[in-house]
């Protein structure tokens, strides 16, 4: 095996656990992201020192024209680290080479254009922008710089650093985006105060800072190209539909987002203009919203750097990985997002004057960062959701959320809420916007979820025929007294009930010590759900527990509890599937009557029964466990009681069989 398919075969993106895996994706991905957040906070820091609001203002107006090269970065980065993700895990290495060698060269190629022709048309664009007598000059010093002159080495930088993450190399490229930090934090003040060249000594120490990163990277990449897939030789630039369109398709959404963002700030700096005060307005919405990218650059490091283990995984089609790597991260985003408003939220002021010193400023920042920080939690889970459909190449969703987010939620909301409220309402729109926008991905993110649960089932099924008796399957909570009905139903009708006895032919199929299935018997532990060797485990008891309930129902009619057997049967037998549950009260009242007394109170016992099942469940299944739309009867046997419950599943089976054998 050469060096190259040891790495490909990384046990980071296969048996190494989720957690770990995670951590070490992400973590130096957030380093960086943080590193950059810093690096973008300088110029507005340092440019604040000098107390001059239309400096500030300068640097609000021309960061969407300078955000297009982050575009481009997106469309061709992002892009080609999808295709070279999923490429691998289909062990399709020719197809990664190609592209990463088209994401570099068509980024750069781009970038030449969009250079020459702002340097062409400076004056016009900055004006449309939002630039008047005051501000002018400064804006087009500071694009000269970052844009005309430096805009080749700094989309190079920002697509290397995606394509080296691709092949799970996140420490190196997190080094990268340090390293371009760190010398823009130093430089800044040397240009800015030693050369006395404000706005474009900002910018020329953001150009510099940003060649060293890309001369960095190509080091690297001259470094581990024996060892990986990557390579920018212009003898594999392809354009093939599968490189080149797989690549612009997925990066397409990445790129649009962030010219929306570009729209979205142009479009609220210009309301803001047009009040009184316009240039005060602008300067206290740039200090705020340049604070505020703290939070949504830590979700997109997080979400980016996850981005080739979803890829990966799914283009191995292990979607049960998926699914945990999707899990750990939104729980962490969550845990984030809910901190990072709370300090917020408690110094906003504080916040503004780390940056000017200018006290009418001061105040109207902190009424924006205070109103814009809400946006927070929805912005950050909205960058994982479009995060996951870009990973795994569900483009459309991808561009659909990134078109309705800012294209038009926030383009009405900014309108609609400047003619109503003012400034005022100007300030809650960011907020607005992208809680509005993680509703509609979290729908989008749950219909995706049942997509991928279904090639699950589908390519994980025991083929069986089609069969003629009829299978009654009882799912209960714990405590519902379903295990007894299972079994008085069974011996009314006269056929078997398989419950606990499952346990011993499911250890006999999997080859699992009988004790062990026992222990994890429809159950997720919380604390190993993450564990890839736990995991392998419990996905071995799964398969094995299909091919049983499988085998059981192809030899007759029966009664089966639990296990999942109304999923695994659906399609493939003639079932009555029934969900008993009861009132908490009730069920409290009946595993003390039925299992005594113990150390814990009955609350606790049957929420913590009730958890581990669902999660086994719906790990499982894609379903929501207990949900009527699962089950063809729901019983409440607190209500009605367990005999009448016997007698409604007894009476049911014998009717529909008898119309059954009436039709035939």
């Amino acid at each position: 095996m050469s060096s190259e398919t040891k790495t490909v075969n990384s046990g980071l993106f296969t048996t190494m656990p989720v957690v770990k895996a995670v951590a070490k994706l992400a973590v130096p991905t957030v380093i960086s992201q943080m590193i950059v957040i810093l690096y973008s906070l300088a110029d507005t820091f340092f440019i604040g020192r000098i107390g001059d609001p239309n400096q500030i203002a300068a640097l609000s107006i021309t960061f969407p024209i300078y955000t297009l090269l982050t575009a481009v970065a997106n469309l061709f980065g992002i892009g080609a680290n999808s295709v070279i993700a999923r490429s691998l895990g289909q062990n399709d290495k020719d197809t990664a080479k190609k592209a990463s060698a088209f994401g570099f060269w068509g980024s750069l190629a781009v970038t030449a254009v969009l250079s020459v022709l702002l340097g062409i048309f400076m004056k016009p664009v900055l004006t449309f922008f939002g630039a008047d007598r005051e501000t002018l000059g400064y804006t087009s010093d500071y694009l000269m710089w970052v844009f005309v002159i430096g805009g080749i080495p700094t989309v190079a930088g920002l697509c290397l650093g995606y394509l080296v993450r691709a092949v799970g190399k996140t420490k190196e490229a997190g080094i990268g985006l340090t390293i371009g930090g760190v010398m823009n934090i130093i430089l800044d003040p040397v240009f800015i105060f030693h050369f006395r060249m404000d706005v474009a000594g900002a910018a020329c120490a953001t150009m510099i800072s940003n060649t060293i990163s890309a001369v960095y990277f190509l080091a690297i990449l001259a470094k581990i190209r024996q060892t990986t897939v990557l390579t920018i030789a212009p003898k594999h630039f392809s354009m093939e539909k599968k490189v080149a369109w797989g690549t612009v398709s997925v990066g397409l959404p990445a790129a649009l987002s962030v010219l929306l963002v570009c729209f979205s700030i142009s479009l609220l700096n210009g309301k803001l203009l047009a009040h009184e005060g316009g240039n005060i307005l602008s300067a206290a919405y740039g200090v705020a919203s340049k604070c505020g990218t703290i939070a949504p650059h830590i979700s997109i490091g997080i979400a980016q750097g996850v981005m080739p283990l979803i890829g990966y995984s799914y283009g191995a089609k292990n979607h049960r990985r998926v699914h945990e790597v999707c899990r750990l991260s939104f729980i962490i985003l969550m845990i984030f997002s809910v901190g990072f408003l709370a300090v917020v939220h408690l110094m906003p002021e504080t916040i503004v004057r780390m940056f000017i010193d200018h006290d009418e400023t001061v105040r109207v920042g902190g009424d924006f960062i205070r109103c814009w920080s809400w946006c927070v939690i929805g912005m950050s889970l909205f960058n994982m959701y479009n995060s996951i459909f870009q990973a795994v190449g569900r483009w459309k969703t991808s561009l659909l959320l990134a078109v309705l987010r800012l294209g038009v939620i926030f383009t009405a909301l900014t309108i609609i809420f400047d003619a109503m409220f003012g400034v005022r309402g100007l300030m809650w729109v960011q907020a607005v916007t992208d809680t509005a926008a993680c509703v509609l991905a979290a729908f989008m993110y749950e219909q995706f979820k049942r997509s991928i649960f279904r090639e699950f089932t589908a390519e994980t099924a025991t083929p069986s025929a089609v069969i003629g008796s009829r299978i009654i399957t009882i799912s209960r909570e714990f405590g519902s007294g379903g295990r007894t009905i299972g079994r008085q139903v069974a011996e009314a009708l006269g056929i078997p009930c398989y419950d606990g006895e499952m346990i011993g032919r499911i250890a006999e199929e999997s080859g699992l010590a009988k004790e062990y299935v026992a222990s994890k018997d429809e159950s997720v532990s919380v604390m190993n759900l993450y564990d890839s060797t736990e995991g392998a485990m419990t996905d071995k008891m799964w398969f094995a527990q299909k091919k049983v309930i499988t085998g059981l129902a192809e030899k007759g009619a029966c009664v089966i509890v639990g296990r999942c057997a109304d999923h695994i049967l659906r399609g493939s037998a003639d079932c009555l599937t029934v969900f008993v549950h009861a009132s908490d009260e009730k069920r409290a009242e009946r595993i003390v009557n039925e299992y005594g007394q113990r150390e814990a109170e009955p609350s606790k016992r049957l929420a913590d029964k009730d958890k581990v099942r669902k999660a086994y469940y719906e790990l499982y299944t894609g379903s929501k466990w207990g949900s009527s739309d699962n089950y063809d009867l729901c019983l409440d046997s607190g209500r009605i009681g367990i005999a009448e419950c016997t007698k409604t599943i007894t009476s049911l089976y014998l009717s529909k069989n008898s119309a059954a054998g009436e039709t035939a």
